[in-house]
């Protein structure tokens, strides 16, 4: 008893960890290089240290035939997942572009529901429609910027973008093992974008460095420990926890760049965190990894 006592704990200590950053890693919309130079290096460092940790666990490297074109395709999903991301932050805000980002478990049940031919349920409905408040709280139309009305835009998109994303590789995971699946996802990504590198200016030796940090610790080591959470919890807690993702990044963003967190966005993130807390309890949806 006291053994699985101690590695529910283990797990939840590593799946809050893992939220915590993952909510920090919006924080490096923040450098002042261009956005997909942030993307393109966090999917290559991440996919150098999977390969790395690929080869120090002895895991077969070869994707089957039948996944190459699926591994493909969501590695291209990832990469305007994360474009769009960090483009929301840039435009709006922390708040604003993590928020909106937040609200993807509402068209994972609006695909899926599609995809079912079936209509939404009243509970779906309901936390679809507070979402949308939510949301039009955060822009407060007459008062906020043209810029943050179209972060808000551009973070819903990511949103959509990343409940495609998530609910093809739910299934790829139940055939591939999830190192080679996200260092794969990874390279496709960087790869993608190298073309654009060519067309911008490259970030500095500093800039580097965290973009090789974002890459390092908050996708490829922390992705597998909230895998290491995901086995000794079950996934709704999972998905509680890793819901309040963009909490965390609203606070570090109010204490290390001094953006304010007003009655909008707290009344704002109570609805949406809710929402998708509501939506993950009432389907199985993937967690959000920013």
């Amino acid at each position: 008893m006291q053994a699985a006592s101690r590695s529910r704990l283990a797990g939840f200590l590593a799946v809050n960890a893992a939220a915590m950053v993952f909510g920090a890693a919006a924080l490096f919309a923040r450098l002042d290089v261009p956005i997909v130079w942030i993307v393109a290096g966090r999917a290559g460092f991440a996919a150098l240290t999977l390969a790395f940790l690929a080869v120090a666990l002895r895991v077969p490297l070869r994707p089957a035939r039948a996944h190459a074109i699926t591994l493909a395709w969501t590695g291209a999903l990832l990469a305007a997942h994360w474009l769009t991301f960090f483009w929301a932050v840039r435009l709006a805000g922390v708040a604003v572009g993590t928020l909106t980002m937040a609200a993807f478990p509402l068209f994972t049940i609006l695909i899926e529901s599609a995809r079912a031919g079936r209509r939404p349920t009243v509970v779906e409905i309901s936390a679809g429609v507070a979402i949308l408040v939510a949301v039009s709280v955060l822009v407060r139309p007459g008062i906020a910027g043209t810029h943050v009305i179209l972060g808000a835009l551009i973070g819903l998109a990511s949103a959509a973008g990343f409940s495609l994303f998530g609910l093809a590789t739910q299934r790829l995971a139940r055939e591939v093992h999830s190192v080679p699946l996200v260092l794969f996802q990874n390279a496709v990504c960087a790869v993608v974008l190298l073309p654009a590198l060519l067309l911008v200016a490259p970030p500095s030796p500093t800039q580097l460095f965290a973009i090789a940090l974002l890459g390092i610790i908050a996708t490829a080591l922390v992705h597998q420990l909230y895998l290491f959470g995901l086995k000794r919890l079950p996934a709704a807690v999972c998905g509680a926890i890793v819901s309040l993702e963009p909490v965390y990044a609203i606070v570090f963003a109010a204490a290390l760049f001094g953006e304010a967190i007003d009655a909008a966005v707290i009344a704002s993130a109570a609805l949406i965190v809710g929402a998708s807390l509501l939506l993950l309890r009432w389907q199985t949806v993937p967690a959000a990894v920013a």
